[in-house]
């Protein structure tokens, strides 16, 4: 199945417009109208995707509520009563008429995602259709450049990477004879090995003295299209005391708190101390970078 992201930018609005479809994580179309609105933006961003994916089972994200109920609800009705409706004409009508019909006989479904939210395809699409209105504005023909249509997907291990440091908190999973336990913990990457501060007393902390493999999984995007990372491998204590120092400086700088725990560590009266996990292999779910069927990478690390 194929992943669409698509957005319509305007400035000033209305003015030079320009809209950007994404498709499978990679820019594919980009269009625009030296006099337009978003709102005919947007529109034409969607047209663009129905008539790229040709009937072929597709995913369409987009910040449009707007567009979303004139194609699946309002459309309906301003059909039935000669393309007209209560409380005056509609607007941006012949965009209504071209998108509607592609839609019904798509083989598509239309999901709006809040735009602006830190959501990969949305931020992608967003960027693009920017970058088309400039082109416009220039005075080009907005279109993809070839260097960019003949990029390649991210590699699964650079995007673990990326969102290793977009995460907060990750659940470990340790096991006790036959009973598994999963704890859920604020953590700090660095060059891939994951930091937390705990009690010994803790169960995890327990567990991990008596059996030092691990698991662990870390949710980064929960809503559709999902995204987050499993891994298995060794945990421990750290002892180091330069190690620590640099880690706690990280978990100031990302959390705001933290600074008393080294203090307090290096006068010897300190609870908690600090944990590491270092993975041996990885399993990437990523439903925006990748389609579904093809969502689940896995490797180990050597």
């Amino acid at each position: 199945m194929i992943t669409y992201y698509t957005d319509g930018s305007c400035s000033p609005n209305p003015g030079p417009g320009g809209f950007a479809v994404i498709k499978d994580m990679q820019p594919a179309i980009l269009g625009g109208e030296k006099d337009s609105t978003n709102i005919r933006m947007e529109g034409k961003a969607l047209i663009a995707a129905l008539q790229d994916a040709g009937g072929q089972e597709c995913q369409i994200y987009t910040d449009s509520e707007f567009w979303i109920n004139v194609i699946t609800k309002w459309s309906i009705a301003w059909e039935k009563g000669g393309w007209k409706k209560k409380g005056g004409e509609i607007k941006n009508l012949d965009i209504v008429k071209e998108v509607c019909p592609l839609y019904r006989k798509s083989n598509a479904t239309l999901t709006w995602v809040r735009g602006h939210n830190n959501d990969p395809g949305n931020e992608l699409a967003d960027e693009w259709a920017n970058e088309a209105r400039e082109q416009l504005k220039r005075g080009e023909a907005p279109a993809v450049p070839k260097a960019d249509q003949d990029a390649q997907p991210a590699k699964p291990e650079d995007l673990v990477g990326t969102y290793l440091v977009q995460g907060t908190t990750m659940q470990i999973a340790t096991v006790k004879g036959d009973q598994p336990w999963v704890c859920t913990v604020y953590y700090i990457e660095k060059n891939g090995t994951l930091y937390w501060l705990s009690w010994p007393a803790r169960r995890h902390s327990v567990e991990m003295t008596a059996h030092s493999k691990v698991a662990i999984t870390i949710a980064i995007k929960t809503d559709r299209p999902v995204i987050g990372i499993q891994a298995e491998g060794i945990a421990g204590v750290v002892g180091d005391a330069a190690e620590i120092a640099e880690i706690m400086a990280l978990y100031v700088a990302k959390y705001g708190q933290g600074k008393a725990f080294y203090e307090n560590f290096m006068a010897g009266k300190n609870e908690h101390l600090l944990y590491k996990f270092t993975p041996t292999a990885y399993v990437l779910f990523d439903e925006v970078h990748y389609r579904p069927s093809e969502a689940r990478k896995a490797w180990r690390i050597s």
